[in-house]
């Protein structure tokens, strides 16, 4: 399967809508793929390749329809702020997942194909990514205070709240969407057989 590239637009969020329906089938496409690919595989390692290709296509595709919600319904306000928690609990779930069992389960795979994997491109791929990624855990208390998981005290979940704005979530989103399709390529090629950096 030929993974398709999600990102296709530039700096700017406020992206004309034909950008975010192309967006949108490129997410499906490799959604419904990966599907594809998860109920064909035989029970073996090729099955454990396509889940964790399957889940990384469920996130990128959950976030992109979320994305594109938010920048079709062009939310003003503290609206724009409440639309965009929803993106911020997804992308930090999803790292958290990462970290503790896709990355490590992905290495493991590699290791059991006898691929030789460098440690060090995963950590290079979070590198290219570093400030984005970054401004993500500084959103911790927006996870934790205000978007799914709530406090006690309102009016500090209104100025959590308050810290999110239409280009710095999105900023991290498309970062985040890069790396996690860097790690679809990377699982890609595991998959394969190749060694990182072939």
């Amino acid at each position: 399967m030929a993974l398709v590239p999600i990102l296709t637009f530039g700096k700017g969020v406020r992206c004309h809508m034909d950008s975010l329906e192309a967006l949108n089938r490129k997410a499906e496409t490799n959604l419904n793929d990966a599907l594809r690919h998860f109920e064909e595989a035989p029970h073996d390692l090729a099955r454990e390749f396509s889940e964790l290709k399957l889940y990384a296509c469920i996130f990128q595709y959950d976030v992109t329809a979320e994305m594109i919600g938010v920048l079709r319904n062009q939310p003003t306000g503290f609206a724009e702020s409440v639309a965009l928690k929803g993106l911020v609990l997804r992308l930090f779930e999803y790292d958290l997942i990462l970290n503790k069992r896709q990355i490590p389960r992905l290495l493991k795979l590699a290791a059991t194909r006898g691929i030789s994997v460098d440690r060090a491109a995963v950590r290079d791929l979070r590198r290219a990514w570093k400030v984005e990624l970054s401004q993500l855990q500084a959103w911790r208390d927006v996870r934790n205070l205000a978007a799914g998981h709530y406090g006690d005290d309102l009016a500090e979940q209104v100025e959590h709240l308050r810290s999110l704005t239409v280009d710095g979530v999105m900023s991290v989103v498309r970062g985040f969407l890069s790396f996690n399709m860097g790690l679809l390529v990377f699982l890609r090629d595991t998959g394969r057989g190749l060694a990182s950096g072939h």
